[in-house]
């Protein structure tokens, strides 16, 4: 053996083993690990004959120098390594190929940087910057995609409104009373948890529901844009289409859930951040194009252009890699009552339902918004392209309180922020009677500007509202049915939501508010903004304490959802032995390395 002084600094010495006459395996070993020492300075090569690079020679140099030319090739240093180990160790299994210490942690960050710098993927600022830390996958691009598309619906908020306001010709409160109808498949969102979980699908849990869930959607849209003429017909399929944005929400919650879990860069919330990400994005890109779409087509036309996202699930979901699996009648019903029973134990805690009530009172009061909406276009004039900029502002208004509430807010009670934000929105609210009056133009101020003014303002105090409401509901879960009991609160505060609807269509025409007809609009919208604060007489139903928002898992869509896997706990123990039992593999095959 012959020994090779490491240039300064350093003084540590590298061995490499050259026993003369070297065979041609030994002599392309060694060239292989000089071109990775003499990348990194470990040998410094000298001039040498060009004819002695592959002669067999013995010289230490001579190997160094020919490394450097075969460095300049193709070969990586991950190459270099594993085949230099692979061709010394059938040659003589008892050599070790380097012996320094130094040496060795030096080609492992060579090989690191290298494998980071040339992996396939995206580059390394998208990886950082776009995908936010997240490793890419077909999981996580299928989770991006189907949250993006989540918000790409919105295309077709308006021009569903002016369908069933123009094309149909339904009153303000038919209107109100309808949405509250097309809401209802998110009531029951609990249910296809079970479903997708205890039941695969042709074998699968994830990618057959996936699947149909954009199938749903597509056929649903398809159906508004060309066979639907009637009132039943456009309520029906409405319905359908938010039947697959529910479905296919609860199941990319899942995979979510399970990617968090068993990828490390998905978890601290990376995953679930890159995911509400594209949704604010698709959101944003939907808010502006579903007002200006609409001057210039139909609302069919927008429903056919609407209905090509769902397609977008349904190739993403196809490419989904999962494990084909069986499943009994039997153990879908034990899991089911399993569930049921511990939902059931947990639910009937007083510091449970206490505060679940009180969620359903906050979220139960009457609302407006249909018979505003038709004052705004039919007696104000507005237009379907300013209320889609309207649509832009809010939404980053929405973002704006966010950040207000992370910042400054999500170390207060909930107690102290939901009151504030009940006694602050309630007077802003009646600001709009302003506007019903014409008093805004009395003080200069336009009728366009001052309701795009006005909904920005009312949207941050409507999301300062509603992040404590999350939080609250997280908080509240017992250990052992987190993810269930958190997404049947959920589902009680969506059918809260549908309550508040149909009271608010009764208010509407009760008060005989119509298209046309506005005069009670102002009496309306006193009652509904009054009937909000009524919820507070109810606050001491809310633990004391501040909130836990860094462990709880906020969204902004409609609403969040992390539904257990069916077979609960002792999955989660098997996996995690699992990993601790590859680990210690691992470590003892390195060692013996």
């Amino acid at each position: 053996r012959r020994r090779v002084m490491a240039p300064a600094p350093s003084r540590r010495r590298v061995t490499l083993p050259l026993t003369p006459p070297p065979p041609p395996q030994r002599m392309r070993a060694l060239l292989l690990l000089g071109s990775v020492c003499c990348g990194e300075g470990f040998i410094t090569p000298v001039s040498t004959p060009a004819s002695s690079r592959f002669s067999g020679a013995t010289s230490t140099r001579t190997a160094g120098h020919a490394a450097t030319s075969l460095a300049a090739v193709t070969r990586s240093p991950r190459t270099c390594l594993e085949e230099t180990s692979m061709l010394l160790r059938k040659e003589q299994p008892d050599v070790k190929y380097y012996e320094a210490p130094a040496c060795a942690a030096r080609v492992s960050k060579v090989v690191a940087r290298h494998d980071e710098e040339n992996r396939p993927g995206p580059p390394r600022w998208v990886r950082e910057n776009v995908l936010q830390g997240v490793e890419p996958s077909i999981e996580a691009y299928t989770a991006m995609t189907v949250y993006f598309v989540q918000g790409g619906l919105g295309l077709a908020s308006l021009a569903r409104t002016f369908y069933f306001k123009d094309t149909l010709g339904l009153a303000p409160a038919e209107v109100a009373a309808l949405q509250g109808i097309t809401a209802l498949p998110w009531v029951i969102k609990p249910v296809y948890g079970f479903i997708s979980d205890g039941l695969p699908l042709f074998g699968y849990r994830r990618k057959s529901y996936l699947m149909l869930a954009g199938a749903i959607g597509f056929l649903s849209w398809m159906s508004l844009a060309t066979v639907v003429h009637s009132v039943p017909e456009a309520v029906f399929f409405s319905t359908t289409a938010s039947l697959g944005v529910a479905l296919s929400d609860v199941v990319i919650d899942s995979i979510v859930v399970e990617r968090a879990r068993d990828d490390e860069s998905a978890g601290s919330g990376a995953l679930q951040s890159l995911c509400w990400s594209c949704q604010a994005t698709g959101g944003l890109a939907s808010a502006y194009f579903s007002g200006s779409l609409l001057q210039v087509m139909s609302a069919q036309q927008v429903f056919a252009l609407t209905s090509v996202f769902p397609l977008l699930v349904v190739a993403m979901g196809s490419r989904l890699t999962e494990v084909p699996r069986k499943s009994k009648y039997e153990d879908f019903t034990t899991m089911v009552s399993s569930q049921a029973s511990m939902l059931w134990s947990a639910a009937s805690q007083r510091s449970v339902w206490l505060p679940a009530l009180f969620l359903f009172l906050w979220q139960a009061t009457p609302a407006s918004d249909s018979a505003y909406f038709y004052f705004l276009t039919n007696q104000l004039g507005m237009s379907a392209e300013f209320l889609g900029r309207v649509r832009v502002g809010t939404s980053l208004a929405s973002l704006a309180g966010i950040y207000v509430y992370r910042r400054w807010l999500q170390d207060v009670p909930v107690k102290t922020v939901l009151a504030w934000a009940a006694l602050a929105s309630a007077p802003l609210g009646l600001t709009q009677l302003l506007l019903v009056y014409g008093l805004n133009r009395q003080l200069g101020i336009p009728d366009s500007l001052f309701a795009f003014g006005d909904s920005l303002i009312l949207t941050v105090l409507g999301q300062l509202a509603f992040m404590p409401l999350l939080v609250l509901a997280a908080d509240i879960c017992p250990p052992g049915v987190e993810g269930t009991l958190f997404a049947g609160l959920m589902s009680v505060f969506n059918g809260a939501g549908v309550i508040g609807n149909e009271a608010g269509a009764l208010l509407t025409q009760a008060l005989g508010v119509t298209e046309s007809n506005f005069e009670n609009l102002g009496l309306l919208l006193i009652i509904c903004n009054l009937s909000s604060l009524l919820p507070l007489l109810a606050l001491g139903w809310v633990p004391d304490g501040k909130t836990q928002s860094d462990d709880a898992s906020i969204d902004s869509g409609d609403d969040v959802s992390e539904l257990e896997d069916g077979e609960g706990r002792a999955r989660e123990a098997t996996l995690a032995a699992s990993a601790s039992r590859s680990v210690d593999e691992d470590m003892a095959r390195d060692k013996r390395e």
